[in-house]
């Protein structure tokens, strides 16, 4: 019984996207922005980019090359050739290069090719022709992080700590934790939720701060986190924001007119960075509702910052300084402006900002003789213990950096010995005046 052998040859065509190349240099946090290819008989996207600026490369998959419901990403080192092969999944293709450097690039290459088959193993094998394997913990939302194992082989784990910030149980306002300043006939009021409303009279304007800063330590990110909405319709001259901000410093989300964006303040100038210019796991563009609560956070630390709705990635920057005060107060708002007269609403359920990671940190100490006005700190910290050495004199502690303003705690040291316990946060500074020629105590304080 006779058999023929059938030969078959399979032709690897790779094309070049010509419409997903560049070599134009760009601005820092510019994009590149290529334009929609069909991906009809290919099974892979190779990218390529070479730049001298940290870049951030973005892969867009959609149906009819307008409408980009699926985005894959790599973070590129500057200085190094980075490379990558994406499935093809929708008929539809673009890419998109973002430069996340703090300058120009000088030198940027960019590509895209399509390609019908994708090699099914990684191109170097180890010594003995075996798959090389890497188990790691990466986010799901932030690809470039991963799970660290301390030198003790132990995993590195943070723990969450609230800092500032409460729900809004039942109707009554609580100024030992909120500051509310209203003009016109904005108001601030609370049923289960805090609702702030400009009110019919222009100009109008309702402001909900925490009366406490969230402290910023070294080494750990701070994070916002609330449930906020937009209620009313989208109303020109009329700005509705939230975030870890004060009239100086901050970070926020903001919904202006119908403009939504989320920015930065340093040195009471704003940054912004409005929708359809987004760089996370939604896309360029978020389409907001008013009509619904989103879970609004966002996480900053000294090199950058990123902000989530609903805990998905909306957009970042990193490696770059945004703010001069990572030390913030919770700040909410709803302002009228340009003669605007309408009744506008925000709400927010509750809201807070936490460290990641613990509560203390290794406390310092001082010893204080006899009379005299000491600053101990400049900033927020915690003052833990007063020790008293001697019956005698009388001292006040300050939250400031002065020997004024909010009292701590007032102590006649002629009726109290030993060890005074307080574990007691502040926000501006710590000052000590001691009263007394044989006044002797010590702080401990971080």
């Amino acid at each position: 019984m006779g058999g023929h052998l059938r030969e078959i040859n399979i032709k690897q065509d790779i094309e070049t996207s010509s419409g997903n190349s560049s070599t134009d240099n760009l601005a820092s946090s510019a994009t590149f922005t290529g334009t929609a290819e069909e991906t009809l008989g290919i099974s892979g996207i190779q990218t390529y980019v070479y730049a001298d600026q940290d870049c951030t490369v973005y892969v867009d998959q959609g149906l009819d090359g307008t409408n980009w419901d699926i985005t894959d990403s790599i973070d590129c080192l500057a200085n190094e050739a980075c490379s990558r092969i994406f499935y093809s999944v929708a008929p539809y293709f673009r890419i998109r290069v973002t430069n996340t450097g703090s300058s120009t690039t000088t030198v940027f290459r960019c590509s895209a090719g399509m390609t019908p088959i994708i090699n099914p193993l990684p191109r170097a094998l180890t010594d003995d022709d075996r798959l090389k394997v890497e188990s790691t913990l990466t986010g799901k939302e932030n690809s470039e992080r991963h799970v660290w194992v301390a030198p003790t082989n132990t995993l590195a784990i943070n723990k969450t700590v609230r800092l500032v910030g409460t729900n809004f149980d039942g109707t009554t306002k609580d100024p030992n934790f909120w500051a509310e300043t209203v003009t016109g006939s904005g108001s601030a009021t609370q049923n289960g939720e805090v609702k702030l409303q400009t009110g019919t009279t222009a100009n109008s304007t309702a402001k909900y701060q925490s009366v406490r800063r969230a402290r910023f330590v070294v080494g750990s990110a701070l994070q916002f986190f609330g449930a906020f909405k937009f209620n009313d319709a989208d109303e020109t001259d009329n700005v509705r924001r939230c975030g870890a901000y004060d009239t100086n410093e901050g970070l926020f989300f903001e919904l202006d007119g119908s403009t939504f964006s989320v920015g930065y303040r340093s040195g009471a100038s704003d940054t912004l960075v409005n929708s359809g210019s987004f760089n996370g796991n939604y896309g360029p563009a978020f389409a907001h509702s008013n009509s619904v609560y989103y879970k609004m956070s966002i996480e900053w630390s000294p090199m950058g910052a990123f902000w989530y709705i609903d805990g998905k990635l909306l957009h970042k920057i990193t490696k770059q300084h945004l703010v001069r005060v990572l030390t913030l107060p919770i700040l909410i708002e709803n302002i009228n402006d340009n003669g605007n007269d309408t009744n506008v609403a925000f709400d927010c359920l509750g809201v807070s900002i936490s460290r990641l990671g613990e509560l203390h940190t290794a406390p310092t100490y001082k010893y204080i003789s006899g009379a005299a006005t000491t600053i101990l700190k400049y900033g927020a910290g915690e003052l833990h213990t007063i020790v008293n050495n001697d019956n005698s004199g009388s001292l006040i502690a300050y939250d400031n950096t002065a020997g004024s303003g909010t009292i701590i705690a007032s102590i006649d040291l002629a009726k109290v010995l030993g060890t005074l316990t307080f574990d007691a946060p502040f926000s501006n500074g710590l000052t000590i005046v001691t009263v007394g020629a044989g006044a002797k105590i010590t702080v401990t304080y971080e």
